[in-house]
């Protein structure tokens, strides 16, 4: 009867904590912005900022690889809602094909935010020494720290435009649609011309 309750409190154990840390990845773009300035504005010792600093700085992979492997298919899994599909993993090749993708997402999320650190840091490290600089430096940090999900997000927005897909499908208003490419295709003869 031992093991069982051991067993059991370690699943409760076990769920408390995953349950804590998508709470924590999933707030972490806001925990990213507003704390460091928290710090900054009610914690005058260095030693302190240098800490929470540290925290922030080997956290940022995970936070971003997270975060990653929900830009990795958010794009996918509204294209089926809005076509009505059903089961959008199997559109998008099954279990293997997403879980594959979700783990190479993961994988550049996790690598790319740990490179784009380290040339933040090299260049930003001056920034440190003054309280302005300081200000600045956590200013920036966010941008560096979710650098991979930016740049997938400014794929697919340019890859959209490219491809003419500016108009949301959401619309159910067929003749504006159809008015917005014609003025769309106008606009880019003009500047073709």
């Amino acid at each position: 009867m031992e093991i069982l309750k051991s067993l059991f409190r370690s699943i409760v154990r076990l769920v408390a904590i995953n349950i804590a840390l998508i709470l924590f990845f999933a707030s972490a773009p806001l925990l990213y912005v507003t704390v460091p300035f928290w710090f900054l504005l009610h914690v005058a010792k260095l030693e302190v900022i240098s800490d929470m600093l540290t925290i922030y700085l080997f956290c940022a992979p995970f936070v971003c690889a997270f975060w990653m492997t929900i830009v990795c298919h958010w794009q996918t899994v509204q294209k089926a809602r809005l076509a009505g599909v059903k089961d959008w993993r199997e559109a998008e090749g099954g279990m293997g094909c997403t879980v594959a993708k979700s783990f190479g997402f993961w994988f550049l999320g996790f690598f790319g935010t740990i490179a784009a650190l380290f040339v933040f840091c090299h260049f930003a490290r001056p920034l440190l020494s003054t309280a302005t600089g300081r200000l600045e430096f956590f200013a920036m940090a966010p941008f560096a720290v979710f650098a991979p999900v930016w740049l997938v997000l400014l794929c697919r927005w340019m890859r959209g435009r490219k491809q003419g897909r500016f108009i949301s499908g959401t619309k159910n208003d067929c003749e504006l649609r159809d008015q917005l490419r014609a003025a769309s295709l106008y606009a880019r003869n003009l500047r073709t011309d």
